[in-house]
């Protein structure tokens, strides 16, 4: 026979569980876009938007971390991991754009993955605004941004990424051939 004591200890912490990895996955998905609305923003030039939405992220992630508390198991919650990914895909992006160089928003600073997943994912942000440079013939713009994926492919190049990373790093490649085809055909029609 089951203890009865023990069966609710554990349906009290089962619920109490539910209950916050809930939260945090609305949290997460909030997180999610606002991050995506700050990418678009940086996208069209509007900086101010974008510092907005990313205001208003630094907020939710926040509050996330304070309902993840110390939680190994929401700590690892799928949609906590994509929000936090794209939030600093976002932030990162932005000063790729507006500050002119890449930093590491303090609010993932302790998270390897997250801060490698989307330095990844920046180069594919910087290879779209070089493919808008080069429509409009800017090459000292799509110099800039070449050089944003360069540094951040030769970064990723040191580390042994497996999984995931892996893929990711593979598309940071692949966005690497895209700005250097696009600077040498804009090099040629000068």
């Amino acid at each position: 026979m089951l203890d009865p004591k023990l069966l609710t200890g554990v349906v009290r912490s089962y619920r109490s569980m539910t209950t916050r990895r809930r939260e945090l996955q609305q949290i997460s998905a909030d997180i999610l876009g606002a991050a995506k609305r700050a990418i678009f923003a940086t996208q069209r030039g509007m900086k101010k938007d974008a510092d907005l939405e990313l205001v208003s992220a630094r907020k939710l992630v926040a509050r996330g971390k304070k309902v993840v508390g110390t939680d190994r198991r929401l700590m690892s919650e799928g949609a906590w991991r994509a929000g936090l990914e794209e939030f600093a895909e976002a932030a990162m992006y932005r000063d790729a754009m507006f500050a002119k160089k890449v930093f590491i928003p303090p609010e993932v600073a302790d998270d390897p993955d997250v801060i490698l997943g989307a330095l990844s994912d920046v180069t594919g942000e910087c290879t779209r605004s070089c493919v808008l440079a080069a429509t409009r013939r800017d090459m000292n713009e799509v110099e800039r941004l070449s050089g944003i994926v360069r540094d951040g492919v030769s970064f990723l190049l040191e580390l042994d990424l497996t999984g995931p990373l892996r893929q990711k790093f593979d598309q940071a490649k692949q966005n690497l051939r895209k700005v250097e085809e696009i600077a040498f055909d804009l090099s040629l029609k000068r």
